[in-house]
C-alpha cells in the first residue's frame, strides 16, 4: 500500500510539474508582452477638458488604438509560442509515458501530458483557427486512443494468457 501511495505523488507530481515547466519554459523564452510596455500613463490620464482640443483627443484615441493593437499582436504571438510548444510536448509525454514500465513514471508523463495538452489549448484556444484545432485535437485524441489501445490492450491480453 505504501509503495501506491508514493507512485500515485509521484506520477501527481509529474502531472503537475510538466505543465509548469512547459509554460515557464515559453515564458523565458518568449516572455508575455508587459501591458505597461505599450499603454503608458499619457493614455489614460487626459488633461481637463478646457486644455485639449477634440483634435488632440482624437490623436490621443488613435494612440490607445494602435497602443492596444500593438500589445495584442505581441501577446498573440506569445500565446501562440505557448500553443506550439504545449501540445507537442503533451503529445511527446502521452506517447513517452506509453513505453515507459516504471509503475509511477508511465502515469505521471500520462497524466502530465494531458494537462500540458489542456494548457496549450485553454490559453490559445479563440486564437486558433478552426483547421487548428481540428487537426491538433484530433491528433490529440488519436494518440490517447493508441495509448489507450498499448497499456490496456497489452493489459488484458496478459490477463487473458496468464488466467
Amino acid at each position: 500500500m505504501f509503495m501506491k501511495g508514493i507512485n500515485f505523488a509521484i506520477a501527481m507530481g509529474i502531472a503537475i510539474l510538466l505543465p509548469m515547466l512547459v509554460f515557464y519554459g515559453v515564458k523565458t523564452f518568449s516572455p508575455a508582452p508587459n501591458w505597461e510596455d505599450y499603454h503608458t500613463g499619457q493614455f489614460f490620464e487626459e488633461p481637463p477638458a478646457e486644455d485639449i482640443t477634440p483634435a488632440e483627443k482624437a490623436e490621443m484615441a488613435r494612440q490607445r488604438e494602435e497602443a492596444s493593437a500593438r500589445y495584442n499582436a505581441a501577446n498573440k504571438q506569445h500565446q501562440m509560442h505557448l500553443f506550439f510548444t504545449a501540445v507537442p510536448v503533451g503529445l511527446i509525454a502521452v506517447i513517452a509515458g506509453t513505453f515507459i514500465r516504471v509503475p509511477a513514471l508511465a502515469p505521471g508523463m500520462v497524466f502530465g501530458g494531458i494537462v500540458t495538452l489542456v494548457e496549450g489549448y485553454l490559453f490559445n484556444w479563440p486564437e486558433l483557427s478552426d483547421p487548428i484545432k481540428f487537426v491538433s485535437l484530433l491528433t490529440a485524441l488519436i494518440v490517447l486512443g493508441i495509448t489507450a489501445y498499448r497499456r490496456l490492450g497489452s493489459d488484458e491480453k496478459k490477463k487473458t494468457l496468464d488466467g
